[in-house]
């Protein structure tokens, strides 16, 4: 059989050989071939030329060099009658928009923070809440103690009303005029390095899911921004929490209650392609699914056991119907 003539064949040759050359501006410029060639080892680095860090760090966890960064989640202790995550508290923060979660959910939520802060508007919420709560103290001697003080106001002050501003006259003011972050984004990196400091890792925001697409979305990006090892932001609506979940296994512990009522959860891949994602735990699994917005994502699942259990290449955002929690609170054993 005569050889493999032609422009097809030579392309494929040089391909094979990392000898495959392209005119760029004038210039002859080398692709180097990933991995090793035929007609000898390649050069130190050269692999590296057309491979981004994600693409490394994922194609070395699947040759078992690097082991896939471990994460558990436990939102058991966000949900039910503990409250509190973490040894040191969290954050509660409230953003500009109408506190959606029950009252007692935010009352005991706000109690077990060990920093309390509204972002600009938000602070127009949180007079309202206190304003009300106070009223129903007044109509219930066997209501609850009194709130605990806000620490701090954030924002660009743009929001919040002149009443606002007497009533929590004492609260220190940060003022963030900075216009190319969010409001909630910059408060988190006002609080950030007090969190350092203290050791606090987890941040709970009232989040209204009911509101204007582009907030939502703005507060999903302020999940991605804030991604770092020391801090787990927390969405937390009437009947939902949201977080992010970064490359790597994660394994969630999801109450037994979520479990038997079959209440929903989802993955979205919001921002960017996840090309292989596995999951166990769930009544619909995922195994080695690539997700995307306009091909596959993952909605109104729900679980076949306990312990749920993620491992991907990319960010997901994981979503989760909570506990019906006025009836949940109701329940709960006073002490």
């Amino acid at each position: 059989m005569a050889p493999a003539c032609g422009s097809r064949a030579v392309l494929n040759w040089m391909r094979r050989s990392g000898q495959l050359m392209a005119i760029a501006d004038g210039h002859r410029i080398r692709f180097a071939r990933v991995g090793r060639s035929e007609l000898g080892p390649p050069r130190i680095g050269a692999h590296r030329s057309f491979c981004t860090k994600t693409t490394i760090g994922f194609r070395q966890q699947m040759d078992h060099k690097v082991p896939p960064k471990e994460f558990k989640w436990t939102p058991g202790n966000l949900i039910n009658e503990h409250y509190k995550l973490g040894d040191n508290g969290h954050v509660c923060m409230v953003l500009n928009r109408e506190i959606q979660v029950p009252a007692h959910v935010v009352r005991l939520l706000w109690k077990n923070a060990a920093v309390r802060c509204a972002v600009d508007g938000g602070s127009n919420h949180w007079r309202d809440f206190v304003v009300e709560q106070a009223k129903s103290k007044r109509s219930n001697s066997n209501e609850a103690s009194p709130l605990e003080p806000l620490d701090v106001i954030t924002g660009d002050f743009d929001s919040i009303t002149e009443d606002t501003v007497d009533f929590f006259k004492t609260t220190p003011k940060i003022h963030t005029p900075d216009q190319d972050a969010t409001d909630f984004t910059k408060a988190i990196t006002v609080l950030q390095p007090v969190m350092n400091q203290r050791k606090i890792r987890d941040v709970v925001v009232f989040h209204d899911t009911s509101g204007r697409l582009d907030h939502v979305m703005a507060n999903l990006n302020t999940l991605y921004k804030m991604q770092k090892d020391n801090c787990n932001v927390f969405l937390l609506s009437g009947d939902s929490v949201t977080w992010l979940l970064r490359p790597g296994k994660h394994t969630i512990q999801v109450p037994p209650d979520l479990v038997a009522t079959q209440r929903w959860c989802s993955l979205m891949p919001v921002g960017a392609t996840a090309h292989n994602v596995t999951t166990t735990g769930l009544k619909w699994n995922l195994y080695h699914a690539q997700m995307d917005f306009g091909g596959m994502v993952s909605t109104s699942n729900t679980y076949a056991t306990e312990f749920v259990q993620v491992e991907t290449d990319s960010n997901l955002i994981w979503s989760m119907g909570a506990y019906d929690f006025e009836e949940k609170v109701r329940q709960t054993p006073k002490k």
